[in-house]
């Protein structure tokens, strides 16, 4: 087991990266091997369990929460970006203050995340996360290595959306990747990066640790004064979901 130093009031790490990145599979195996309790809010576990099925990419209501459309309608099988329906933000900002409000009860808790700026889900995260302890952690692999990985993903949607949602959210997601990598790598300001092509997980959670055993990361506090200024990376982007 690997020991990090605790707070009272709590403390968050958040992962992000696009999908194929590691997110989940890293967050899992550090919330395994921590020796003090970590508790994972997963993006993905939120859509497949929490929020009903039909409300999520692919299934029959998505239009009403999440889901991916055509960058270009004239090229349905192009690549594809996020947009939320009229429930979409609800659920957002819910999973976000649920997971902040367990940072203010005393837990450490594991948010694995796709942190993007249109929809504004890196804007709403930074303001649920006000004032809050946050190490903020980017896991960034080679491109060439995404879509293999997209693939490897499958029986893991399927078995939370089940076969045939599962088999459409898999597609969908492999023609958003290029749109999330170019949300979440658009700035620099996280407290550590990781290229999980390079590093097997293990070797990515001991990189965490470390840097989490180093005290509480200043990233967010950097983004937050950024989103509250206007300021790039925020500058002409949307700020509410």
């Amino acid at each position: 087991m690997i020991a990090v130093a605790g707070s009272e009031t709590g403390q968050a790490l958040v992962i992000t990266g696009t999908t194929g990145s590691g997110k989940t599979t890293t967050s899992g195996r550090f919330v395994a091997g921590m020796d003090a309790l970590w508790l994972h809010f997963g993006v993905d576990l939120f859509m497949g369990k929490v929020v009903p099925r039909q409300f999520v990419d692919g299934g029959p209501r998505d239009h009403e929460g999440l889901h991916m459309v055509p960058d270009d309608p004239a090229n349905p099988e192009g690549g594809r970006h996020m947009v939320l329906g009229h429930l979409g933000p609800q659920m957002l900002r819910t999973f976000h203050r649920m997971a902040a409000e367990g940072v203010r009860q005393g837990a450490r808790i594991v948010l694995d995340h796709v942190c993007t700026f249109d929809p504004p889900l890196l804007a709403d995260l930074l303001d649920a996360f006000r004032g809050l302890p946050v190490t903020f952690v980017c896991l960034k692999p080679a491109p060439e290595v995404v879509p293999a990985r997209i693939d490897a993903r499958l029986p893991s949607i399927v078995a939370a959306l089940g076969e045939e949602h599962g088999r459409r959210a898999n597609d969908n997601t492999r023609l958003v990747s290029q749109y999330m990598a170019r949300e979440i790598y658009a700035h620099d300001c996280f407290d550590l990066v990781v290229d999980t092509g390079l590093h097997p997980p293990a070797a990515v959670v001991r990189q965490i640790a470390a840097r989490l055993a180093a005290g509480p990361g200043t990233a967010f506090a950097e983004l937050t004064r950024r989103l509250d200024a206007g300021e790039a990376p925020f500058a002409g982007k949307p700020r509410v979901l």
